[in-house]
């Protein structure tokens, strides 16, 4: 009877620690919306900000003509666009995505190599984060291959 009342008690104290743990935030809460381009005379409106995250409208894939082709473009019924980002000071940044599309970074033409990749933590609202050694100027990130047609994107400098 004592190790029965031991054992309930205990259950009851696990689950009131549970209960007050906080709740995963809103994906997407504090974001702006942004459309991503499909071409790239579109891409000025789809400029990110750094440290500002973006709820990203994507397209269906095969209504993007990307800049370079992407490394995986992703299946029939996928979805992608691109993104510009103004980069002043050379370093290492990085882009987080909300969900696993493919992520290519171009600067003048060519695909930038990525030199880092991470998993966001439970709890985060980060699937993929890859890092990337920019010079200054214009950027264009593409993304390609994700499930949904929206996706939540963050840049941040390391």
């Amino acid at each position: 009877m004592r190790s029965l009342v031991a054992s309930l008690c205990l259950s009851l104290l696990l689950a009131g620690a549970a209960a007050a743990q906080p709740a995963c935030p809103t994906p997407g809460s504090g974001s702006v919306a942004l459309k991503a381009a499909t071409a790239s005379p579109e891409l000025e409106p789809a400029r990110l900000t750094l440290d500002k995250a973006a709820a990203v409208t994507l397209h269906p894939g095969n209504d993007v003509r990307f800049v370079i082709s992407p490394e995986k473009p992703g299946s029939a019924g996928s979805y992608g666009g691109m993104l510009s980002l103004d980069v002043h000071e050379a370093g290492t940044y990085q882009v987080a995505l909300s969900a696993g599309a493919w992520l290519d970074m171009v600067q003048d033409g060519s695909a930038v190599v990525s030199a880092g990749h991470e998993h966001g933590g439970e709890c985060s609202g980060l699937r993929k984060m890859v890092a990337f050694a920019l010079k200054p100027g214009r950027h264009v990130i593409q993304l390609s291959g994700n499930k949904e047609d929206t996706i939540q994107v963050v840049v941040s400098r390391k």
